[in-house]
């Protein structure tokens, strides 16, 4: 299939396949078994067929581009939010817990950035990218009353949320990236097959003139 795909994005290739077929379908379909003009109606569907399936792979090779772009989109976007994240119970975890040295401000703030810093830094550290962060990671948040107003609390779950759509969007696009042998082939395909339809209407082409010159 490697091969087959090398060859098929070679115009050199591509071009000689064309020039060879043009020859071998003017030489058999032209001189040395002439077609009708109702079977040269009939090599229509042919030469449409085959550019039909050329322009399939063209789609699947723009379908399978679209999902890489969508990859590199989702992870950097994935990239910066959980970044955001974690810059968010640093500046939590400073501001609760150890600002200027002193006793901590609010202990059960401080108490519960702690745990969830310390539970979003193990994800982190034993996941490859893109890390599945516990849904639950915010959990009891809403019940801490000091040391904290509603405004962060939006703040971090909209970085989260950013990121788990992030994360999602990123897993589809990749499945969507990944070249199935199916896809490989058709893509392999498309340049010859077109070459093949371009070089048979040009037969068509001559044989209809042929026949009116006679």
């Amino acid at each position: 299939m490697e091969q087959l795909l090398q060859l098929a994005t070679n115009p050199y290739f591509v071009g000689s396949t064309f020039f060879v077929a043009l020859g071998i379908l003017h030489f058999i379909l032209v001189f040395k078994y002439p077609l009708t003009a109702r079977q040269w109606k009939l090599a229509e569907y042919v030469w449409v067929l085959l550019a039909l399936v050329s322009v399939v792979g063209v789609f699947e090779e723009a379908r399978i581009l679209r999902s890489m772009q969508a990859v590199e989109r989702s992870e950097e976007i994935a990239e910066k939010k959980i970044l955001a994240v974690e810059n968010w119970f640093e500046v939590y975890s400073l501001y609760a817990c150890e600002e200027e040295g002193a006793l901590a401000k609010a202990p059960e703030l401080c108490e519960w950035v702690k745990v969830k810093k310390s539970e979003l830094e193990l994800v982190l550290a034993n996941e490859e990218f893109p890390a599945d962060i516990p849904s639950n990671l915010l959990l009891g948040l809403d019940e801490i009353t000091t040391g904290i107003g509603n405004p962060d609390r939006e703040i971090i779950a909209g970085h989260l949320n950013a990121y788990y759509a992030a994360r999602k969007s990123y897993l589809e696009a990749v499945t969507g990236s990944t070249y199935t042998s199916f896809s490989s082939f058709l893509i392999s395909l498309a340049p010859l097959f077109f070459a093949l339809a371009v070089a048979l209407k040009f037969t068509k082409v001559s044989g209809e003139y042929r026949l009116l010159r006679r």
